[in-house]
């Protein structure tokens, strides 16, 4: 897969791959934000870190998902000892990284095709837990951003002019292959990409795409994506009272999402319940319980 170190300004640079990463340094030491899928990934920052002349001191987790925080086992392994931080909810997963398939699997231990290295990273031990706001890193003054939506406690990095956005929003291209993007409120998801919208003169650096200078047609095009899915679940429960998986599998449809395979379909899952939960706390759709759990408009 492609590789390439994006220097955003003199001191943060974005390691752009499949699953991006970034570097923030003062020209000795180092913090790096989320560290990509896989030992590949691990690689690819030490590597950079050498190339920049500067150690690594500190690395921020932005969420805990296995393709932010699988790189992290073989940095340790590989480099001096350093320090790793995440936000509360997400150092759970971090440190226990079976919790990823479990909740995809509503509660039951995950079955194999759960626990390959898209849902499954080595396990990393949180050494502290992240509150929002300023803080100090390793002598670094950041911003954490609270940006929840795609996972529950994602928070953004912000350093200068920089702001490491997470999966806030996808690229165009993802959200063509994926019409039913992975998110677990959708109401949460339109909050963060409106405070991104709203944020003036910062260059935003995402967990996958290119940075992006002005992101505000990306943004629009994200927030139409969950709209797009929120009134398909909508049309399907107004069609009548279905189960779960009778609505993912019209919304899916409807989207274009093929659902190739169960991982597919479990992360889709997510994300057309987060859309009935919307429905609910909106008052537009409610449950029906007896027997079999359905969903119906109301």
């Amino acid at each position: 897969m492609a590789f390439e170190i994006v220097t955003l300004n003199h001191s943060t640079y974005h390691l752009q791959s499949g699953a991006n990463m970034g570097v923030i340094s003062d020209g000795k030491r180092a913090v790096v934000v989320d560290t990509g899928l896989d030992d590949d990934s691990g690689r690819r920052i030490k590597k950079a870190l050498e190339q920049i002349g500067v150690r690594l001191e500190a690395v921020i987790l932005t969420h805990g998902h296995a393709d932010h925080f699988g790189g992290t086992a073989y940095l340790r392994r590989s480099l001096p000892p350093f320090r790793v931080n995440a936000p509360p909810l997400e150092a759970a997963f971090i440190t226990h990284p079976t919790l990823e398939g479990i909740m995809l699997s509503a509660g039951a231990l995950p079955f194999d095709q759960l626990k390959g290295k898209f849902t499954l990273a080595p396990a990393c031990k949180v050494d502290e837990e992240l509150t929002p706001g300023l803080t100090s890193i390793a002598g670094f003054e950041v911003e954490l951003i609270p940006l929840p939506g795609h996972s529950p406690n994602q928070m953004g990095v912000r350093w200068g002019d920089v702001l490491f956005c997470a999966d806030a929003f996808l690229p165009p291209a993802t959200l063509t292959k994926y019409p039913v993007p992975f998110t677990v409120h959708l109401g949460q998801a339109l909050e963060s990409l409106a405070k991104l919208e709203s944020l003036q003169d910062l260059i935003l650096a995402p967990g996958h795409g290119p940075h992006l200078p002005d992101p505000r047609e990306v943004i629009q095009i994200n927030r139409d994506a969950l709209w797009r899915v929120i009134e398909t679940t909508n049309t399907v429960l107004a069609e009548g009272s279905a189960e779960e998986g009778a609505i993912t599998q019209a919304v899916c449809q409807r989207l274009g999402d093929p659902l190739a395979n169960p991982a597919g379909y479990y992360l889709a899952r997510t994300t057309v319940q987060a859309a009935l939960v919307y429905l609910y706390e909106q008052g537009r759709a409610q449950i029906i319980a007896g027997g079999r759990l359905q969903w119906a408009h109301t």
